[in-house]
């Protein structure tokens, strides 16, 4: 029997869980997706309008397994397809109007069919996960399911009430508990979560959240989390802000004072104005796990003075049309994100106030403004920075590495750089890759102190715009392992002919 085992092809321990719809869920019009011969539902998700969508599939899966995608638009013949991140090293075969590949791990792809790979363009994204690890189920202990409530699982009422009444009574209890939402559609304004609870969306459940903003009053945000600790949001169902058209700022009218557009139509910047996805302030130990995050109306998960918060398998997928919608505003103390993804038109990690031990670990980045970004109205005093295993597929308007130390300035406008003398210590870069649609590396330290800097094990492709490294407290910074164009890089002149302008100390190492 051991030797018959041996012999099975390594398909037949392969097992694959396509993502159940929830309740209302729009089909893709542009593909069918199967992984295995099992059908996995396509949503259809807007960017712009209806000739703009980054639709997405989702399902766990362990073992090698088959996708085929069919492209169902205009039922063309398929010429090109173009799987990213590069770094796994996807290649597709195309027959017609289908599209297939193996997969031999859990990935987070971004998939363009007849199309360039660039953040403006169309396509799929197809999130492949490993298994959830201790999925919550009822009937387990301190599982309280929230239609025990009387709540409306339609989607029709605004459960605010209800909902944060839920998690009172959790957090009262000893040792707190777990709110589980089974498959439904449940509106609500605020959630104010409490110590100790753990907030779990099934698999083909959805929370949505209200879109009329005074329902977010006074918190200003979907989630809300203050002085909690132990507390968790979890599962692998959807939450989706339902931010635009409503709660966009660009969609609010003009306020007729002055302060809402200038006189040739532009809207001001609304400095915090919006409603927020997710606020984390002054916590400790608080989780996000295994959620698809979609449609913040504003900055999605934003982290302030919070000792260990952790976050792994979140899926951020915002609209492309839509600035302020920042996937990750950070500060605080031991932040760990890992196996992550994020779809958002401006930054995607975005660093504030006091930062220490930062690590990203295992992530995807498609983003239309810059990835890590830091400077612009403020310079952190950030140390133990850590990216690691992170692929930059697209900064499309900037750049994967935005450091401004000196003063920003956008269409006239001016962000200060705030206190003077703030270090940033201990940035590593690790077996990360770079891609080609924008902008790779921008570090304009001015006369700020930036020290322990480190790229290894890193690939660059040919950037859109020329990369820049300056400043007078510049500490050298280390290139170990770095290729670029597919040639290692060991001198300042490789990378000057590459496309930076560099006026500071560089030092390689093989």
């Amino acid at each position: 029997m051991a030797l018959f085992l041996t012999l099975l092809p390594v398909a037949a321990f392969a097992q694959v869980t396509p993502y159940p719809p929830y309740p209302g869920a729009v089909p893709s019009l542009a593909y069918k997706v199967a992984v295995n011969g099992q059908p996995v539902f396509v949503h259809n998700f807007l960017t712009y309008d209806q000739f703009n969508w980054m639709d997405y599939a989702s399902f766990s899966m362990t073992g090698k397994v088959h996708v085929e995608v069919t492209c169902l638009v205009s039922d063309r013949k398929l010429i090109t397809c173009n799987i990213r991140p590069l770094a796994y090293g996807i290649q597709p075969k195309i027959e017609g109007n289908k599209v297939s590949f193996d997969l031999d791990q859990p990935r987070y792809l971004v998939i363009f069919f007849n199309d360039e790979p660039a953040f403006n363009n169309t396509g799929l994204l197809l999130f492949a996960e490993p298994p959830e690890k201790n999925p919550v189920k009822l009937g387990d202990s301190n599982v309280v399911n929230i239609q025990d409530y009387n709540i409306d699982s339609m989607g029709k009422t605004v459960e605010t009430a209800k909902i944060n009444q839920a998690i009172s009574d959790l957090s009262a209890k000893p040792g707190g508990g777990t709110l589980f939402f089974p498959k439904g559609r449940y509106l609500t304004g605020a959630i104010v979560m409490k110590s100790n609870v753990k907030f779990y969306v099934d698999v083909d459940a959805v929370i949505l959240g209200s879109t009329k903003s005074a329902d977010y009053a006074p918190h200003r945000a979907l989630v809300y989390f203050d002085n909690c600790d132990n507390a968790s949001l979890a599962g692998r169902g959807t939450i989706d802000g339902q931010g635009y058209p409503d709660l966009w700022h660009d969609f609010q009218p003009d306020t007729g004072d002055g302060k809402a557009r200038e006189n040739g139509g532009k809207v001001i910047d609304p400095h915090r104005t919006g409603v927020m996805g997710y606020v984390v302030s002054n916590c400790r130990n608080v989780s996000f796990d295994d959620l698809l995050l979609l449609r913040a109306a504003y900055h999605d998960i934003n982290v302030s003075g919070c000792q260990n918060y952790s976050n792994h398998n979140i899926k951020i997928v915002n609209r492309k049309q839509q600035y302020h919608d920042d996937a990750y505003n950070i500060s605080g103390n031991h932040i760990l994100l890992e196996n992550g993804f994020a779809m958002t038109m401006d930054d995607t990690w975005a660093l504030h106030g006091t930062l220490n031990d930062f690590v990203v670990k295992g992530f995807v980045v498609y983003s239309y403004t810059c990835s890590l970004a830091l400077g612009y109205g403020g310079v952190p005093n950030a140390k133990h920075v850590r990216l690691e295993d992170v692929n930059f597929v697209a900064n499309h308007n900037k750049f994967a590495i935005w450091i401004q130390s000196t003063p920003a300035y956008f269409v006239g406008r001016g962000y200060p750089t705030g206190a003077r003398g703030n270090p940033l210590d201990d940035f590593r870069f690790v077996n990360c890759s770079f891609e080609s649609d924008g902008g790779q590396i921008y570090i304009d330290g001015g006369d700020q102190p930036l020290t322990n800097f480190v790229f290894e094990n890193c690939t660059f492709q040919k950037p859109g715009k020329p990369g820049l490294i300056m400043g007078s407290q510049v500490a050298p910074i280390l290139f170990k392992n770095v290729k670029m164009n597919g040639t290692l890089i060991l001198s300042a002149e490789q990378l000057r002919q590459t496309g930076f302008d560099l006026s500071v100390p560089v030092n390689f190492e093989p």
